[in-house]
């Protein structure tokens, strides 16, 4: 299994936690990670979309551009899966993933950039993608 370089960055410490309890699951579980995204890439799909990327969802980008958590637990998108103007959803919504694999969907809004989860309706916001990735290891360590 391939395991990005974890970067210095405002996630430094989640990622090393996750990292960690990837190594102590990584038989019983399915994780995947992608290659870092370049600053540019991000650069050009905020230019292309005209949509600026949350600073703390960058960073987790620049560690890996798309990624599987314990197989269903949760999916991080990369640059290219970020999904945008979705019928069906508010026009605010940018969707970057998936959690618990029942239709929690991870989104940020484009006018404050705040992360937050939309479950079938209900709304849970987080002041940044480190406090979503707090919740995240405090799940994987549950699973010891």
């Amino acid at each position: 299994m391939y395991i990005p370089e974890v970067p210095i960055n405002s996630l430094t410490k989640e990622i090393k936690e996750i990292v960690d309890l990837v190594e102590q699951l990584k038989e019983n579980r399915r994780f995947v990670f992608n290659e870092p995204a370049l600053n540019d890439d991000i650069i050009k799909w905020e230019k292309t979309n005209n949509v600026s990327i949350p600073e703390s969802y960058a960073d987790w980008l620049r560690f890996s551009n798309g990624s599987i958590i314990r197989g269903s637990l949760a999916e991080f998108y990369g640059l290219n899966e970020i999904e945008i103007n979705v019928n069906g959803f508010p026009e605010d919504y940018v969707i970057i993933g998936e959690l618990v694999g029942d239709g929690v969907i991870l989104c940020f809004s484009k006018g404050s950039g705040k992360i937050f989860t939309d479950d079938h309706g209900k709304v849970a916001e987080y002041d940044n993608f480190n406090e979503l990735l707090e919740e995240l290891i405090y799940d994987l360590n549950a699973m010891w």
